[in-house]
C-alpha cells in the first residue's frame, strides 16, 4: 500500500506508555507518520501484573466472546501504528539499549508517576545529555508539584477530584463520564504539547521538557463551564434532570423523549418557530419560558410542555420537521445506531484493518490534512514483535542482539 508521508515522517518517538493517556498522544503522532518505538517490559504482563491480553489471551479479539475483553479492546485501540521492543529497563545492559535508542530519537514520551524514570536513570536530565535536542514529555496523573502529585492517577479518581462527577450529577448523585475523558483531553494535550516542542527543536535546535497531566486536562476541559462558575455570581452548577445537557444553560439544551426514544434539541433562540413545528402556543408568550433566568427557573416544566408535544411523533419525524426549518435537533442514537449512520463511511470514521486476530475495525483519525494526511499503516504491534528490526537499526549487531537476549535484557 503507498502511504503519502505524514507531516510528522521522519520523526522517532520512543514510547514508555501504558493504558490510555500516554498510548493515545503517541498513537495520534504515529497517525501523523512518526516512527513510534513502543518500549514494553521483556515478560508479557501488563501494567497491572495480567497476562498480557492484547489479542485476547487465545488471540481471538473480535471472534470470541469469551476471548474479547476490555482490557484487549484498551491496548488495541490505542497502539496501532507503533513498532514494540521489549527491554529490561532495571538492567544495565537495558539501560545501554534504551540511552542508544534516546540518543537517536526526537520525542521521549513516558507517563508513569513523577520520579519513575529518574530512578530508572532514564529521565529528563540523563536524557537531554544524551541528547540536547530531545523532546522529553511527562503524562501524569497530577502533575510533579502539589499536594496529589505522587498519587495514583486514574481518569475515574481525576473526574472525582475536578469536579465533573459533580457537575454531572442529577439530585444530588454525582455521575462519572461513560468514557475516560481525563484520558482523552490529557492525551490530546500531550500530543499537541510535543508537536510545539518539536516545532521549536526544529527551529531552533534545542529540546526541553514538555509535562501534562489528567489533572490539569480535566481542569482545562471544564472550558466554559469552569469560568462561569469562577467569575459570575450563579453559583455551584445544578442539572435538573439527567437529559439536561448543561446546568449554565436554559432549556431546550439536551435530550427530550418522544414517541419511539429520544431527541436531542438545541433551539432556545427560536421558540417561537420550535412552538410552530410542534404545534403549541409560542413558548416565548408564556411568562415561565420568555427569558434566560425563567427557562432555567422552570426547566422541569419546561420540558413537560415540550415532551408532551415531542410523544405525539417519533423521533425521526421530528428530526424532518425540524431541520426543514433549521432547528438544532439530532436523534439520540444508539450506539449501533451511531455506527450505522452513512457519515461514519463519508468521513472516514472507521477503519478496517488485517492484524494477527484478523479483521479488526479501528476508529479513524478525526483530522484530515489535504497535502500530508494521516494514515492507519499498520496494526498494534505483538510483544516485542520488532525487538531485533529495532536494535538492528541503532547500530547493534547480531552477536550483540544474541547476547543481550543470553542476558536476559531483551
Amino acid at each position: 500500500m503507498d502511504v503519502v508521508p505524514g507531516p510528522l515522517t521522519g520523526i522517532r518517538v520512543l514510547d514508555f506508555t501504558e493504558r490510555m493517556q500516554g498510548p493515545y498522544a503517541t498513537q495520534m503522532l504515529a497517525d501523523m507518520g512518526a516512527d513510534v518505538v513502543k518500549v514494553e517490559r521483556r515478560v508479557a504482563i501488563t501494567a497491572d501484573g495480567r497476562a498480557d491480553d492484547r489479542y485476547g489471551v487465545s488471540g481471538s479479539y473480535g471472534t470470541d466472546a469469551a476471548d474479547s475483553t476490555i482490557y484487549s479492546a484498551g491496548f488495541l485501540a490505542n497502539n496501532r501504528n507503533k513498532r514494540s521492543v521489549t527491554v529490561d529497563v532495571k538492567m544495565a545492559a537495558g539501560r545501554s539499549i534504551i540511552e542508544r535508542l534516546m540518543a537517536g530519537s526526537d520525542v521521549v514520551y513516558e507517563n508513569f508517576r513523577p520520579g519513575v524514570m529518574d530512578r530508572l536513570g532514564l529521565g529528563y536530565e540523563r536524557c537531554r545529555e544524551l541528547n540536547p535536542a530531545v523532546v522529553y514529555v511527562s503524562a501524569t496523573g497530577y502533575g510533579p508539584v502539589g499536594p496529589h502529585a505522587d498519587k495514583p492517577g486514574q481518569d475515574v479518581l481525576v473526574e472525582a477530584r475536578t469536579g465533573w462527577g459533580h457537575l454531572n450529577s442529577v439530585d444530588g448523585h454525582p455521575v462519572p463520564v461513560a468514557t475516560a475523558v481525563a484520558d482523552t483531553l490529557g492525551a490530546m494535550n500531550g500530543a499537541f504539547g510535543t508537536v510545539c516542542a518539536i516545532v521549536h527543536a526544529v527551529r531552533t535546535g534545542r529540546g526541553q521538557r514538555v509535562r501534562t497531566s489528567l489533572y490539569e486536562s480535566a481542569i482545562a476541559g471544564m472550558a466554559e463551564w469552569g469560568f462561569h462558575f469562577l467569575n459570575s455570581p450563579a453559583g455551584a452548577p445544578r442539572r435538573p434532570r439527567s437529559g439536561h445537557a448543561s446546568p449554565y444553560t436554559p432549556p431546550p439544551y439536551g435530550f427530550y423523549s418522544t414517541a419511539d426514544g429520544h431527541l436531542a434539541l438545541s433551539s432556545g433562540r427560536k421558540l417561537d418557530v420550535l412552538s410552530s413545528v410542534l404545534g403549541i402556543p409560542n413558548l416565548a408568550d408564556d411568562k415561565r419560558f420568555s427569558t434566560h433566568w425563567s427557562r432555567i427557573e422552570n426547566e422541569e416544566a419546561f420540558t413537560s410542555v415540550i415532551e408532551t408535544a415531542l410523544g405525539t411523533k417519533t423521533t425521526a419525524e421530528w428530526v424532518i420537521l425540524m431541520e426543514a426549518e433549521d432547528l438544532f435537533a439530532a436523534p439520540v442514537n444508539s450506539m449501533g445506531e451511531a455506527f450505522a449512520d452513512s457519515a461514519v463511511v463519508a468521513t472516514s470514521m472507521v477503519v478496517e484493518l488485517e492484524t494477527p486476530a484478523g479483521p479488526l475495525k479501528f476508529l479513524g483519525v478525526p483530522y484530515k490534512l489535504d497535502e500530508t494526511p494521516a494514515s492507519i499503516r499498520t496494526p498494534p504491534p505483538l510483544h516485542g514483535q520488532h525487538t531485533d528490526e529495532v536494535l538492528s537499526e541503532a547500530g547493534f549487531s547480531e552477536a550483540e542482539i544474541a547476547e543481550f537476549r543470553r542476558k536476559a535484557a531483551i
